[in-house]
């Protein structure tokens, strides 16, 4: 789409510390609207930024910020997924999941438990490990498990980044994916579909998510935004 806009992105990387940081310095600048991912912050402090700059919430709701929330369905997505492995034959199945804090995070998990009892699976708590949503943890928490030798014989990373973490873990073991372990994600980055072999990902459809925001939603949004310069900076 042809807009007056520029993106301007920045990875908070799941740090509360960074993201505070960015978003103020984002503020300071002038930034003319804010869309935000997940986010770490609490409710409180994320009704104070909308209170500052037009703010979008993507995977996330906020009470009293309803109109400028975009969720999907976290919890069904992550039920497919485990669901999936189930049907494979899975009964043991690893899921590394993203900060606890995280909304997205803990309706993954809460799919993920719900796809186990649904099977009269039981919960096994040594198999619900945080990753934090990025790779080098993810890769130590696999890495301790297999030294462990806690059994499993499949993963479920909440995100493809932990995903990529848990696949090198595996790979350094001697571990085939999917061959001795099967491994799913979440999200389906395009990098995924360039792994050996390709990630089997849940699919997050943000594109037609966005064009299915109301209206009135996005007419808010734009009517509190700044005009851009007519002419290019110098």
């Amino acid at each position: 789409m042809d807009t007056p806009y520029h993106p301007v992105v920045n990875s908070s990387h799941w740090s509360r510390a960074y993201e505070t940081k960015a978003i103020e310095t984002l503020i300071h600048r002038g930034t003319d609207a804010l869309l935000l991912l997940g986010s770490t912050l609490s409710d409180e402090t994320l009704t104070g930024v909308a209170a500052r700059v037009p703010l979008i919430l993507f995977g996330r709701t906020v009470p009293g910020l309803e109109g400028q929330c975009l969720t999907l369905d976290q919890r069904h997505g992550a039920y497919l997924a485990t669901r999936h492995l189930i049907e494979l034959g899975h009964r043991a199945t690893v899921h590394l999941s993203g900060p606890r804090e995280q909304q997205d995070a803990d309706e993954r998990l809460l799919g993920y438990r719900q796809a186990l009892q649904d099977n009269d699976i039981p919960l096994r708590p040594e198999l619900e490990v945080p990753g934090d949503f990025v790779e080098q943890p993810a890769y130590r928490a696999v890495t301790h498990l297999l030294n462990t030798n806690v059994p499993f014989t499949a993963v479920f990373a909440a995100n493809d980044q932990m995903a990529a973490g848990a696949r090198l873990a595996l790979h350094r073991k001697g571990l085939r994916v999917p061959d001795d372990i099967s491994l799913v994600g979440f999200d389906d980055l395009p990098a995924s579909a360039f792994t050996l072999p390709p990630l089997t990902t849940v699919h997050q459809p943000t594109t037609r998510s966005a064009w299915r925001w109301p209206p009135t939603s996005w007419a808010s949004c734009k009517a509190r935004m700044r005009r851009c310069p007519a002419s290019p900076c110098r």
